[in-house]
């Protein structure tokens, strides 16, 4: 019998309980410092230690504290560092076991320095298990003294090793969840840094082109007045973009809330969608399916307002320019709780493939655009308790429909 069996262990615990309670744990997503924590939180209680402390590799560094715990917290050891290439790394690399320091005794002495030793005491360890990842050895787990006294007993390297697996897949598929995320948000920076790019750039254009051409046409007054209205509308566009990427980039967008006549609001809003379809001489009709009788709501007007705009604009550009009979249709039908609004339009559809995409920031089919507004329309209701959904058809249409709480105070 080894010397980790000669001592009766008086800390009693349930061997699987804990085993299947770090795998529950372990389905979940679970950062770094996260998985630290229950690894060390759960060996300290199923085996009584006064100490636990995890060491990770840090490359050109070695080994760092990143998780530590004392019976007695005002006792707690600071941070310690040790080299990787120390001696007690190199033991640890070629045995890949559990090594306690009551057995280094058995070890040759060609395995035992005092290097090794002085790690231990160093530590404060009783015992250290390596966690090995891709034959890396990534993290030590120093096992400190008993609360109860007595070595480690079989039943506890065991417990320790199954838990040193768990721990090496679990710290792998955070590393990998954190690539993913990593690369999807260099993705999307570099998609959003495109789409800014070419809305800038080409709102520049306009301005550049007829910045040049002001020398010898300023007598036109013609040129003088478009090159003018060009000016303000380019520089609205980037004014524009420049604040969607705000507004989509906050965690949450600032509301005010107020009491509104959301009726009236709409009426506003299609007005304004009226003027803007006769100046670019769309052929799109606006059906309003609505009473005109107040609806009082609170909510910031002039969020929502952004959100319907963002919507209804959505659903005029669906509308091809060749057709000539488009219409966009609005319904407001209040009930106790809520008012439900619904925008349809008989343009193109959406691909099924692509309807559980449209409110992904910077998802976009048109040619122009930046695929923030339905992403910032989402969030704006949601803000205000509300919801959006969407059904589509190819070449047949699409309805948003938006339900807001009829709160009035």
């Amino acid at each position: 019998m080894s010397a980790i069996d000669k001592v009766f262990n008086k800390k009693s615990y349930d061997y699987y309980a804990v085993i299947q309670k770090v795998s529950r744990e372990f389905t979940s997503n679970l950062t770094q410092q996260e998985i630290y924590k229950l690894i060390g939180d759960t060996l300290s209680s199923a085996l009584g230690l006064k100490n636990i402390s995890l060491l990770s590799y840090v490359p050109d560094s070695g080994y760092i504290t990143v998780y530590s715990a004392s019976e007695n917290e005002a006792n707690r050891e600071e941070a310690v560092k040790i080299s990787g290439n120390s001696g007690l790394i190199r033991l640890l690399e070629t045995s890949q076991n559990i090594i306690v320091k009551d057995e280094l005794s058995s070890l040759s002495e060609a395995e035992t320095t005092d290097d090794i030793k002085d790690t231990f005491a160093l530590l404060g360890g009783k015992a250290i298990a390596p966690v090995f990842i891709d034959d890396r050895l990534e993290l030590l787990l120093v096992l400190g003294e008993r609360l109860y006294g007595g070595a480690f007993a079989e039943k506890d390297i065991s417990l320790i090793n199954t838990i040193s697996n768990q721990t090496a897949a679990a710290l792998k598929a955070a590393w990998l969840y954190q690539e993913k995320v990593r690369s999807e948000r260099l993705a999307s920076i570099g998609m959003m840094s495109a789409i800014f790019a070419h809305e800038v750039r080409t709102s520049l254009t306009s301005i550049k082109t007829f910045a040049q051409l002001i020398p010898e046409r300023y007598a036109d007054v013609d040129f003088r007045e478009n090159f003018s209205k060009i000016m303000i509308n380019s520089v609205h566009r980037i004014d524009s973009l420049i604040k969607d990427l705000l507004d989509y980039s906050s965690d949450k967008i600032f509301i005010e809330m107020k009491s509104l006549d959301i009726t009236e609001l709409i009426e506003h809003i299609l007005d304004d969608v009226r003027t803007g379809i006769d100046l670019a001489k769309r052929n799109i009709v606006i059906a309003k399916d609505y009473k005109k009788s107040k609806i009082n709501m609170l909510g910031d007007e002039k969020r929502l307002r952004q959100a319907f705009l963002n919507i209804i604009h959505n659903g005029c550009q669906a509308i091809p320019f060749s057709r000539t009979d488009g219409v966009l249709t609005v319904r407001i039908e209040p009930d106790r709780e809520n008012v439900n609004i619904s925008i349809s339009d008989n343009g193109d559809g959406i691909l099924p493939e692509n309807i559980p995409r449209i409110f992904e920031p910077f998802f976009t089919v048109k040619a122009s655009g930046t695929g923030l507004g339905l992403p910032i329309a989402k969030k704006v209701i949601e803000n205000h308790s509300g919801k959006i959904a969407v059904e589509s058809r190819p070449k047949e249409g699409t309805t948003f429909t938006v339900i807001l709480p009829a709160k009035t105070e």
